[in-house]
């Protein structure tokens, strides 16, 4: 009977139907933020609807220089990540028209935005299952991924990562089939062309995703040499024969959508790299200190700068290994939080007991699975190879650039646990394999483990925690939304185990 059992729970997990379950909730725990929380919400909402507002006054994407009135979003004419702004710019043009308030225009931005992060789910899946893992583990996998409590307040919010992320899993997409054609020694150009665009399009969305775009480009000239065996004549006759076979449709497509995104990536990140000597200069290389004190973030930080230069660069984390185990604090604890916007000053609260302990447990047994089993995880399978090159590189990246911007402030500034969002799936699918070869033995502990992991993270995650932690002030000042939270939070207050809001144990070092 319990085989039986056990086997019909598998085969929930694995399907399709499963999945549907999976994105129906996460749409709608997204939507009852977006319609809950008030503007603006932590993850610098205020910062990207501001720009947005000014790339609507533009019909290209070209400033010539400083646009009026816009010197608390900073530099805003040499900022790298801009496309998502110029983007959006014509959905507010559009809605603007019809809706007059802040407030309407906000929440339909919003949603546009859920609909990005959904898409981002449904490539992601994809993803998963073309580097050969399980449709029951992938299932889980994203189950477990909506239900970690910044994911639908992210997707809620007005943000250019939820742009980031779908175009981050079709990088990851076209790179496989690159691969793949390459293993067969039948590159194509229309692949690697459509790769290339799309890397460069989504670098001028987030500069972020640099480090992995390096990635890709070491990965896929470390195929192209070993499969080729260094025979480059080979290959460019192969990619020029498969791009002759194009029709002239598809070659016109391919080059005008190529030449456009390198002319903008190159029209920011190109003059940013020959007039500054950087990708992202300081705002005060480009406009003067005055100016770039009404961006907020900017003269906090140099604020902050000002007094470690006046005590003589004394820092408390000098050690970079410490500053390591402080940032893996950080990023736990960031991922599993509560956090209003400004209206409460930036208000947050640990996070609930259940769902953030079951993501440590699995992170620390993880790294062991990972280290015991890392020569068969790793053989014979390019894709989570691939992984592991572009998470480690992304991971560096945030860590030195972390650290460098913790020297110049003394404060712990950039360990925002979104920053891992790009990366966790495929982090989660490179442990995934590890546990399966752990548990291979025994497929029936893996279905028990998984539904363990499953109750624990229903046990206040995702739109959960930020139910469970907030307060009235936390929502739109409107007497539906407030009823209906309040409703809510009474209703989850005796199912939810949810602890302290003010922790006083040691492990809670940030509370």
């Amino acid at each position: 009977m319990k085989r039986i059992n056990i086997k019909k729970i598998n085969s929930l997990l694995s399907s399709r139907r499963f999945f549907w379950i999976i994105l129906i909730f996460f749409v709608l725990e997204a939507s009852w933020i977006a319609l809950s929380a008030v503007y603006p919400q932590a993850f610098d909402e205020n910062f990207h609807f501001g720009l947005i507002k000014v790339y609507s006054h533009y019909w290209l994407p070209f400033l010539n220089g400083q646009p009026a009135n816009a010197n608390s979003y900073g530099a805003v004419a040499v900022d790298p990540s801009y496309l998502y702004h110029y983007l959006m710019s014509f959905p507010y043009r559009f809605i603007s028209l019809f809706v007059h308030g802040q407030t309407g225009q906000v929440i339909l931005l919003r949603f546009i935005n859920i609909g990005m992060f959904t898409t981002a789910i449904v490539l992601f899946r994809r993803v998963l299952l073309r580097a050969r893992l399980s449709p029951a583990f992938t299932n889980i996998s994203l189950a477990i991924f909506a239900l970690i409590p910044i994911v639908p307040q992210l997707a809620a919010h007005i943000n250019y990562d939820n742009l980031l992320l779908p175009l981050t899993a079709w990088v990851c997409l076209l790179t496989f089939k690159a691969i793949d054609e390459l293993v067969a020694r039948r590159p194509t150009a229309r692949t690697l062309i459509t790769l290339a665009t799309v890397c460069l399009f989504t670098s001028i969305v987030k500069s972020a995703f640099l480090p992995i775009f390096l990635g890709v480009v070491i990965f896929v000239l470390f195929y192209a040499y070993k499969k080729f065996k260094g025979k480059f004549k080979l290959l460019f006759k192969r990619l020029w024969d498969s791009f002759r076979s194009q029709s002239w449709l598809a070659k016109t497509l391919l080059v005008v959508l190529f030449l456009v995104s390198l002319g903008l990536f190159a029209q920011r990140d190109g003059t940013n790299l020959v007039k500054y000597h950087t990708i992202e200069p300081n705002c005060s290389s480009v406009l003067s200190v005055k100016a770039c004190e009404q961006h907020g973030a900017w003269e906090s930080n140099y604020t902050k700068h000002l007094t470690v230069v006046s005590e003589k660069g004394n820092i408390h984390f000098a050690n970079p290994i410490v500053y390591v185990f402080m940032w893996l604090y950080w990023m736990w604890y960031r991922l599993f939080f509560a956090i209003n916007g400004m209206t409460s000053n930036f208000t947050n609260y640990p996070p609930l007991p259940l769902p953030s302990a079951a993501a440590a447990i699995i992170a620390i047994a993880g790294v062991a699975a990972v280290v015991k089993w890392r020569k068969k995880i790793f053989s014979n399978n390019p894709y989570i190879v691939f992984f592991l090159v572009i998470s480690m590189i992304y991971i560096a990246s945030l860590l030195i650039d972390g650290y460098a911007q913790y020297r110049y402030t003394n404060t712990l500034v950039t360990m925002n646990g979104r920053y891992l969002l790009p990366i966790l799936l495929l982090v989660g699918a490179i442990v995934g394999r590890a546990f399966s070869l752990s548990l291979r033995s025994s497929p029936q502990r893996k279905t028990i483990i998984a539904v363990i992991a499953l109750i624990l993270f229903l046990q206040g995650g995702g739109v959960l925690t930020f139910i469970t932690r907030s307060d009235p002030s936390w929502d739109w000042s409107n007497s539906a939304v407030v009823h209906v939270n309040n409703a809510t939070r009474k209703l989850t207050k005796p199912i939810i185990i949810k602890g302290s809001k003010y922790y006083s144990t040691s492990i809670w070092v940030f509370n």
